[in-house]
């Protein structure tokens, strides 16, 4: 759907209406509005806003009316219940007095838990409403008393909600072994909220691990130097060696592991593995961009570098100087993505079959080409062949004004008549092709709508004079 257009079709109707019965109006048009869209309460008189009929209508469209209505009825229960039930965060509106209305306020965060932020100081204290709240949406926790953020019960209800709700208990609780496994079994990256002595409880933080592997991060420096728990962690994210111990992220096992989920990992990895190839080899393959981390000795080396531009050509421009001058290696790159023609060495960057495969592969690597091969207008048409997305050559099609360069002729014309029809100066082009005793069907029959009889004079001219010559 596209809600752009929603928007502005509602906002339109919202306007108009507001237009109609702004200062008064009658109060069934009023009634039709509100129902369409309570938002048009906003518009109405004040007399309509004090209308309970009315704002009843409005609110149980878009609860958040609320705002617009009288002092009076915001402390009206009816009105007010009306509102929350469907927009919990409508209790924002209501009179102090239906903020400390049990009923109202239980209405309201069963719709939306974190209404609880307006709720009385008393209710954000009553353990039915926090627990219904924190049901709904577990961050409400936050608006709960200090007392309840103590409560094992009404957290542990927060936390299964939503994890990170942890942040928002007490610190006796944070500290709670059976509160905190439940919330990282959940939400792994909610251990960085529990106790110190937690972070260092190998069972809490291989659950977390297991949810989210880059909760590592958060566990204790004995346990980011623990084979099982970094495995596990690695084998959930291969990103999660960046928080290893230097130990393991120099352990060969744990870095190829690493590697098979994610290739790029190659960068955490130790300075001596960076140099390993079966190491490098296996993260290039898993990522080309990979190559960027290796030792500066592999990416000069060949089979390393031909995998990894394979992958991701534009990796080239981390290949060693030598490498980026080999054909075999800038042809795959480019065969990969033709804007990797822009790290190839300058020879090769004017060599017509390297460049070509560039600009198939992505029309707009032309403009890396070499300055000699840019200027060459045989070499531009054959680029266009392979790739019509090309803005260099289209820039060439309309500043064309050397028709006397020899590049046409009858089988031209014939080969290349979609090139011909892009040329915007027809009738410089038709002067030239009489001149140069070119007569083909192809130019005379398919565009005879643009030749203007001075273009047709002087073929005809021209073809007498051959006649009779």
């Amino acid at each position: 759907m596209d809600y752009t257009k929603k928007y502005i079709k509602y906002k339109k109707k919202y306007l108009d209406l507001k237009q109609e019965l702004e200062g008064g109006g009658d109060k069934n048009e009023a009634l039709a509005a509100v129902k369409q869209h309570g938002k048009a309460l906003a518009g109405l008189s004040k007399e309509l806003r004090g209308d309970k009929e009315v704002v009843l209508a409005a609110v149980r469209s878009r609860g958040y009316a609320l705002e617009h209505a009288s002092e009076e009825l915001r402390a009206d229960r009816e009105v007010v219940l009306a509102a929350v039930q469907q927009d919990g965060d409508a209790l924002e509106d209501a009179s102090e007095n239906l903020k400390a209305d049990k009923k109202v306020v239980l209405a309201a965060v069963r719709s939306s838990g974190y209404a609880l932020e307006h709720a009385s100081e008393e209710l954000r204290g009553d353990r039915e409403v926090v627990l219904a709240a924190v049901q709904q949406d577990g961050y409400a926790l936050e608006h709960a008393s200090e007392e309840l953020r103590g409560d094992k019960e009404v957290v542990l209800a927060a936390v299964r909600s939503r994890g990170y709700a942890l942040e928002h208990a007490s610190e006796e609780l944070r500290a709670d072994r059976e509160v905190v496994l439940a919330v990282v079994q959940q939400d792994g990256d909610a251990l960085e909220d529990a106790s110190e002595n937690l972070k260092a409880d190998k069972k809490v933080v291989l659950a977390a691990v297991q949810q989210d592997g880059n909760a590592l991060r958060y566990a204790s420096e004995e346990l980011k130097g623990d084979r099982e728990v970094v495995l596990a962690a690695i084998h959930n994210s291969g990103c999660a060696l960046e928080f290893a111990s230097e130990e393991l992220r120099g352990d060969r096992e744990v870095v190829l592991a690493a590697l098979q989920q994610n290739g790029y990992t190659l960068r955490y990895a130790s300075k001596e593995l960076r140099g390993d190839k079966e190491v490098v080899l296996a993260a290039v393959r898993s990522s080309g961009y990979a190559l960027e981390h290796a030792s500066e000795e592999l990416r000069g080396d060949r089979e390393v570098v031909l995998v990894a531009v394979q992958q991701y050509g534009n990796e080239l421009g981390f290949a060693s100087e030598e490498l980026r001058k080999d054909r075999e290696v800038v042809l795959a790159a480019v065969q990969q993505n033709g804007n990797a023609l822009r790290y190839a060495s300058e020879e090769l960057r004017g060599n017509r079959e390297v460049v070509l495969a560039a600009v198939q592969q992505y029309g707009n690597a032309l403009r890396y080409a070499s300055e000699e091969l840019k200027k060459d207008k045989l070499f531009l048409i054959e680029c266009y062949r392979l790739n019509k997305n090309i803005s260099t050559f289209n820039n060439f099609i309309k500043e064309f004004d050397n028709l006397e360069n020899g590049i046409f002729n009858d089988s031209f014309i014939i080969e290349n008549k979609d090139i011909i029809n892009l040329i915007e100066n027809k009738q410089k082009l038709y002067e030239y092709l009489v001149k140069k005793e070119i007569f083909s069907d192809i130019i005379w029959e398919n565009n005879k709508d643009e030749i203007t009889p001075h273009i047709v004079n002087l073929a005809l001219r021209r073809q007498e004079e051959l006649t009779y010559t």
